[in-house]
């Protein structure tokens, strides 16, 4: 099955763009553009840069990708990148930017749902399977992980990390890390409960599920110092490998943790 490109678009002799892809009306496809297969640019999508989409991707009208990154610290003539991953949808007004420092990218996984007006900044790393909901903006260098979900109008701040299967609370100002499996919703926000729904939706089973929430209490919920709840938790799941996602990410964390407020203390109780 052969590509179609409307009359309409604007692709460069040099783009590369594999078979069944079809580029829609306004389209502009820059010449270091590579386009997998079965990928549709519906129309007025612009790509820019060295850029790589993957295949079977779906992306909405009025979209910019691997477009120059705002970081002031960007200098003209720079080599950076942008990925995205297969089968992912890139709804309305999406920009993801490309990478600031020489050498270094902007990327998006697999699977993933960018729904309208959402932003991807420079450097960031989404993971695959991520949502990220209506006007979601993630600052440079954020790390969002797999099965992450990033709820309407909320913010997350440069440099934080969203881990796997989290959850960010519509409306949210995250400033600091949001440990895997957890929910984070405030003005700042702040780790609340487990995400058992989303851990539920990605495969995780009951006994799963229960060693998160008890490691989360112990963590949080007995005034322990950090470091001790850290080495209880440890001594309690050794096995445990979502036990230690969690403890990787405490312990490789630079800008902190958006710990509990005290009246998460409540809703944790039994």
């Amino acid at each position: 099955m052969g590509t179609e490109v409307d009359k309409l678009a604007v692709v460069h002799a040099k783009a590369q763009i594999e078979d069944g892809c079809k580029i829609g009306p306004f389209c502009t496809i820059g010449p270091d553009v590579v386009i997998g297969k079965n990928t549709a640019l519906r129309s007025h999508v612009v790509v820019e840069g060295r850029t790589t989409i993957g295949s079977d991707c779906d992306i909405f009208p009025f979209t910019t990708l691997g477009i120059q990154s705002q970081d002031q610290k960007y200098v003209h003539g720079d080599v950076t990148y942008t990925d995205i991953g297969d089968r992912t949808i890139i709804r309305e007004f999406v920009c993801i930017h490309s990478a600031t420092e020489p050498n270094t990218r902007t990327s998006v996984g697999d699977d993933c749902a960018l729904l309208a007006q959402s932003h991807v900044a420079h450097n960031c790393t989404v993971g695959n399977h991520v949502i990220m909901s209506h006007s979601a903006t993630l600052g440079g260098h954020a790390i969002i992980g797999d099965y992450a979900n990033i709820s309407g109008l909320s913010a997350v701040h440069q440099f934080c990390r969203v881990g796997r299967a989290a959850l960010v609370g519509g409306m949210s100002r995250v400033i600091q890390d949001v440990l895997p499996f957890t929910i984070a919703e405030g003005f700042p926000a702040h780790m609340r409960v487990i995400n058992k729904v989303g851990m539920e939706r990605a495969g995780y089973c009951a006994k799963d599920i229960a060693e998160v929430r008890k490691a989360f209490r112990i963590l949080f919920m007995r005034q322990l110092r950090l470091e001790q709840a850290v080495e209880q938790v440890l001594e309690e799941y050794p096995a445990s490998e979502n036990v230690r996602l969690m403890i990787e990410a405490i312990n490789s964390s630079q800008r902190g943790l958006a710990r509990p407020e005290s009246d998460t203390f409540e809703i944790n109780v039994g």
